[in-house]
Formats: C-alpha cells, sequence, structure tokens
C-alpha cells in the first residue's frame, strides 16, 4: 500500500533558525557644508525711486509677491547660515561676519 503524507499536516521537530540581526550601516556626514553655501545672500538694488512710469495694478502686485518671496528665501537662508556658523549674516549680504 501507498503511503502519501501532505507537507501541511506533517509535525515539524526543529524550530525555524532566528531572523539575522539587524545590519546597522554608519555613514561619515560632513558636518560643514561647503563655502559657497555658506555666503549670505546679497540683496539687489531694486528699482529706481525717480520715474514717471505707472505699473498696472495685477503687475505691482505680483512684483510685491516676487519681492517678499524673495526676502521670504533671503532671510531663510541666512537662518540657516547662522544655524550652521553660529553667526548672523549682515544686511549687506557676503561672508557671515566673524
Amino acid at each position: 500500500m501507498l503511503s502519501t503524507t501532505l507537507a501541511a499536516c506533517a509535525h515539524r521537530a526543529a524550530e525555524p533558525p532566528p531572523a539575522p540581526e539587524p545590519v546597522v550601516v554608519v555613514r561619515t556626514v560632513k558636518e560643514t557644508p561647503p563655502a559657497e553655501l555658506l555666503r549670505c545672500p546679497v540683496a539687489p538694488l531694486g528699482l529706481p525711486a525717480s520715474g514717471d512710469f505707472t505699473l498696472p495694478a495685477d503687475w505691482r502686485a505680483g512684483i510685491t509677491r516676487l519681492a517678499r518671496s524673495r526676502g521670504d528665501v533671503a532671510d531663510q537662508l541666512g537662518r540657516l547660515i547662522a544655524w550652521h556658523t553660529g553667526r548672523e549674516c549682515g544686511g549687506s549680504g557676503g561672508a557671515p561676519p566673524g
């Protein structure tokens, strides 16, 4: 007579092998960014105060949004530079004082 044993019905006498130990990856990170990333942003001169030119309201609003956005980005960059160097950027831009 033939004997058939199904794999699902078989009893395992041995425990499965233990899970492998987690692998720890150590990566050395350079703590100070390159010098060109630590340069304070230079503020642009802006538009001349004199002149006879009238901008349409939508253009004036767009220019105002761009100027505020540029100022926000420059402030954020200044804070990042101060966080890395410990020195605040001056109002004129360029290298952090010190």
